[in-house]
């Protein structure tokens, strides 16, 4: 079980500071430098659950150098990392985020709200301990070994895709922790279901990669995505078929990764009620690990479409439920209405980084709204819609 943490401050007052508020429940590791950081990074991978990095170090590297350099390193991807400093200043807020940053803490700390703050963090990318030790079944792929592979997998992935659009991270790490708390709910609630918790965090795993179809398209197509006029439509969708075939093929021991991986591949794009695409299987019929990915894009989708709102799970909630039996299935509605804590969470913490240009735009969009009240806005589409990653619900959803 994951219960690590690393904070990376010359402070030592800091330091301390933190290891006081987190001693009773977890292993705290301290380091004063850059280079400090990094080698306890590289001693302690499989057991850190969480790296709280001061961005001024005085002493080497800046923190974003650090942060840079421990996203490079194998088997840290996933590994969350807070961004703390005494001085929370914008440009370094939007360039934590941009660079996958899950949170930013301002000095001096207060206990209990940072330490409710990086355990709800924690829980939401580990999960808990029964998930931790889920035992695979004989013969089947361990969680280590899957983790390991899809670390590998996708690291490479997303080197692909950095000059096609810088916020696809992000959109990646969300979507697999949103996709592991409506798995992990609707095992607890429809255990008929078959779907265990081992089940749960190799879907979670996989959800990252449904979109890897989409580097044997045209770039014109992709950038197209779903709702270009024919032949470019179609095209499109091929991206499905391609994923999918992707994962077939490869060694017996790492199912049923593998399987999961195709299935979500394959039906990412698949409406609940059989519309969608590809144009076969309908309502039960469609794997349910696609089902889960496909609420979880929606939910995250949804979140970034009300992301100003108050109650942000509240206006998801309320669009979701008006699509249900169509887009999806009355469990997944419960599903996420369980996973009511874990998503507020998400949505507080792991917003989807934009790209500067759909910033502006929006900026621009507002004033111009102000000024021409008369006016509709246009929807803009920036390189999140190359990659099919859209933040409109309906820009996702083929008609």
């Amino acid at each position: 079980m994951r219960n690590t943490l690393l904070i990376i401050d010359d402070s030592e007052l800091d330091r301390a500071i933190f290891n006081e508020i987190f001693k009773k429940d977890y292993r705290v590791i301290r380091a004063a430098t850059a280079y400090e950081g990094l080698d306890q990074v590289r001693k302690n991978v499989t057991e850190l659950a969480l790296i709280v990095l001061d961005i001024c170090l005085q002493r080497g590297p800046s923190g974003f150098s650090v942060m840079e350099r421990i996203r490079k390193l194998d088997g840290c991807s996933r590994i969350p990392i807070i961004l703390i400093t005494a001085e929370a200043e914008p440009q370094w807020v939007y360039q934590g985020v941009d660079m996958g940053a899950v949170d930013f803490l301002v000095k001096p700390l207060a206990p209990v709200a940072t330490q409710k703050r990086i355990k709800g963090i924690i829980e939401e990318i580990w999960g808990d301990e029964d998930e931790q030790n889920a035992d695979a079944p004989p013969g089947k792929i361990s969680l280590a070994q899957a983790e390991l592979l899809t670390q590998r997998w996708q690291k490479k992935f997303l080197s692909f895709c950095q000059n096609h659009d810088i916020t696809f991270t992000s959109y990646v790490q969300r979507l697999r922790v949103i996709t592991s708390a409506l798995s992990n709910a609707y095992c607890d609630l429809f255990p008929e279901s078959g779907l265990t918790l081992y089940d749960a965090k190799l879907i979670s795993m996989a959800s990252g990669f449904a979109e890897i179809g989409q580097l044997a398209l045209p770039d014109d197509v992709v950038w197209g995505g779903a709702e270009q006029p024919e032949p470019g439509r179609t095209l499109f969708f091929e991206h499905s078929k391609l994923g999918s075939e992707f994962f077939k093929g490869g060694p017996h021991e790492w199912e049923p990764l593998l399987t999961y991986c195709s299935e979500i591949a394959m039906y990412h794009h698949k409406n609940y009620d059989g519309s969608g695409f590809p144009t076969t299987l309908a309502r039960d019929d469609i794997p349910l690990s696609a089902q889960l990915v496909h609420t979880a894009m929606m939910c995250s989708d949804l979140a970034d479409r009300y992301e100003e709102e108050h109650n942000v799970f509240k206006m998801v909630y309320r669009a979701l439920s008006l699509r249900t039996g169509h887009i999806l299935s009355s469990q997944m509605l419960k599903a996420v209405e369980a996973s009511q804590k874990p998503l507020e969470n998400i949505f507080r913490t792991m917003h989807h980084q934009k790209r500067t240009e759909d910033v502006e735009k929006k900026m621009q969009v507002k004033e111009a709204l102000t000024a021409r009240p008369e006016m509709k806005p246009q929807s803009a589409k920036g390189l999140g819609s190359k990659l099919g990653m859209k933040n409109s619900f309906q820009s996702r959803r083929p008609r």
